[in-house]
């Protein structure tokens, strides 16, 4: 049976390494400080090869463990002996006076290694710097983004301030524009409410914009256009809305020429007239068209002209046109008019009188005085206003019958003489209305 090699016992062990005898100073020199019992808790603490670590003098104020006795104490010292430094001996003590007076603590080593924070601080700076520049070039180019542009200019249009629309896409205005200003826009409705904006593309030096526009209850895209202008900053390209295509409306009057048209409070019968109407530039909107000055005569429903959208041209077939109708003084005029002009030609003391629609002829050559002309006057009625003039139809026709005295010159004779009455009507047409009132003329 093999024997079982004996494992050492403490003793045994303290034998095989012997303790080493710590010198005396070490202990003159750090003389352990008593702790107040009422401050110093008690921890069992094991013993620490203190040969390799030497025991640092301990601040005053700091509590002291006792060490402990004992077997345990005596195992742990034995079986971790001191061990010696890399010169043979023990770890060296520092000499006297080494410390500043009054202190316990090593001074800093002057070659202590350089701190790292200022590099660290430097470094976050320049990250910071360059996060700054990212975000700042990302705000910088989100400022100058083309379809800032199309929002300025449909901000504008929405709020009503055309100087500030036309100022944003450049749009010139000539002396015949009487609608392109914030007086006549205020008069419009069915204006621009909202609208989104869409799809950017850029190609080189042209950019185009979807915007999405709501105007009048009606909904419809609209694409515009931008070009580089330069740059800003050096880094950010500038854009320059291009001026959208302006609308058009087309407005008359079936009324006499001289008669003013309002469109959105402003007068423009000033302007030419193609085809019977005027032709006006306008922004998107609904403007209203009616009879301008003073027009006791006559009147006409008021209209509207709408522009959805940019870019539609209005001609002559899309014009809206009023359609005047006598008011009831007009009416009255009129038929004075007629009445008096009836009234003229039945007090003539001719057989013709010039401009009525009686006349007889003297066959026989009679010599004629105190001719007189008994009529029976004719109805009539005024019709609608139609190629310039206001006609008057007879209704039903009236009679005429001319009496004179008469002479025979032959013969000396005087006796009366007549003509059988015949028949006439007094069609004409209502030309114009003035101070004096309607103006009417015989139109056989």
């Amino acid at each position: 049976m093999q024997n079982t090699p004996q494992q050492p016992t403490p003793a045994q062990q303290t034998e095989q390494y012997p303790q080493q005898a710590v010198p005396t100073q070490q202990t003159e020199q750090y003389p352990q400080q008593p702790v107040p019992a009422q401050q110093a808790p008690q921890y069992p603490v094991p013993a620490q090869p203190t040969q390799q670590y030497p025991q640092q003098p301990v601040p005053a104020q700091a509590p002291q463990y006792p060490q402990q006795s004992g077997a345990y104490s005596q195992q742990a010292t034995a079986a971790y002996p001191a061990q010696p430094n890399a010169t043979g001996g023990y770890p060296p003590q520092p000499p006297a006076g080494a410390y500043p007076a009054g202190s316990q603590t090593p001074p800093a080593n002057p070659k202590k290694k350089k701190s790292l924070v200022p590099w660290i601080a430097g470094g976050s700076v320049a990250l910071l710097l360059i996060i700054g520049g990212v975000v700042g070039f990302s705000l910088g180019s989100a400022a100058h983004a083309p379809e800032l542009q199309v929002k300025a200019y449909l901000d504008a249009l929405k709020k009503g301030d055309v100087a500030a629309a036309f100022d944003v896409s450049g749009t010139k205005v000539e002396k015949t524009d009487l609608l392109l200003t914030k007086k006549a826009y205020a008069e419009a409705g069915d204006r621009i409410t909202r609208y989104t904006l869409g799809e950017v593309t850029t190609e080189g030096e042209t950019a185009s914009v979807t915007a999405s526009i709501t105007q009048g209850g009606e909904k419809y895209d609209q694409e515009f256009t931008l070009t580089k202008a330069g740059k800003d900053a050096v880094f950010f390209d500038k854009w320059k809305l291009e001026s959208p295509p302006i609308s058009s409306i087309a407005v008359g009057a079936n009324a006499p020429d001289d008669t003013p048209i309002d469109v959105a409070g402003v007068d423009v019968s000033t302007l030419e007239k193609v085809g019977g109407v005027y032709t006006l530039r306008a922004l998107p909107g609904t403007y209203p068209v009616a009879l301008g000055g003073d027009a006791d005569w006559f009147s006409a429903e008021e209209l509207e002209a709408s522009v959805l959208g940019f870019g539609a041209e209005a001609d002559e077939a899309d014009a809206q046109v009023l359609e005047i109708a006598m008011t009831e003084e007009g009416t009255a005029a009129a038929t004075d008019a007629v009445n008096a002009w009836l009234d003229a030609c039945i007090a003539a003391t001719e057989l013709a009188p010039a401009g009525c629609p009686f006349a007889t002829t003297n066959p026989r050559n009679f010599e004629l005085s105190n001719i007189k002309w008994n009529v029976t006057k004719p109805t009539f009625s005024i019709g609608e206003f139609a190629d310039g003039v206001w006609p008057v139809s007879t209704d039903a026709e009236g009679s005429a019958e001319p009496t004179a005295d008469g002479r025979d010159p032959a013969t000396g004779e005087t006796f009366p003489t007549s003509t059988p009455p015949f028949n006439f009507d007094i069609d004409g047409v209502i030309e114009a209305f003035g101070e004096d009132g309607a103006m009417f003329v015989y139109a056989p």
